[in-house]
């Protein structure tokens, strides 16, 4: 399907926190004690600074709609992020969300390469993005069009009365 991909605008931002909310419990590490309801009114919140990354030249806050004008998703790419290693300059997927109704139509992958393109206008070479490897669905989609694996975060669960601290 051939989506029409914008730059958002205030009015998208409802629909843009709603689906964020919605996704986000793909996104969250089954080692994190959280409720469900705790996590989207998180999201929900961290989601307002929207208006703000709006105002901000290098980042970029694009929309997916169909042929009908239906919203479908949206990316939010930032530049100017530095890598930790290396200290280069570098565009950073900040969130990426496609409503499950258009999963596999290509809206995902349109949305990226408006991302990528955005960053290279920044006169970056490298893009990153941050999933969680519990979202076997997104490592694989992000493979497919060319992201590997540069690190691996890792997460350790501390008993609060320390009673692990000896086993290595």
């Amino acid at each position: 399907m051939n989506f029409t991909i914008r730059k958002a605008e205030l009015g998208d931002m409802p629909n843009m926190v709603e689906l964020a909310v919605e996704m986000m419990p793909y996104s969250v590490s089954p080692f994190r004690e959280v409720t469900t309801e705790e996590m989207k009114t998180y999201r929900r919140s961290d989601m307002f600074y929207l208006t703000e990354l709006m105002k901000k030249p290098f980042f970029g806050v694009y929309v997916a709609e169909d042929p009908e004008k239906r919203f479908a998703g949206h990316v939010i790419v930032g530049c100017q992020q530095m890598e930790s290693s290396t200290g280069e300059m570098q565009g950073w997927i900040f969130d990426i969300s496609v409503k499950e109704e258009y999963w596999g139509s290509g809206a995902a992958a349109q949305l990226m390469k408006k991302a990528e393109e955005f960053t290279r206008n920044y006169g970056h070479k490298y893009l990153g993005l941050g999933v969680t490897t519990s979202n076997v669905r997104a490592v694989k989609f992000y493979e497919k069009i060319g992201f590997a694996e540069e690190r691996k975060r890792m997460l350790k669960k501390l008993d609060p009365k320390g009673a692990n601290d000896d086993k290595n």
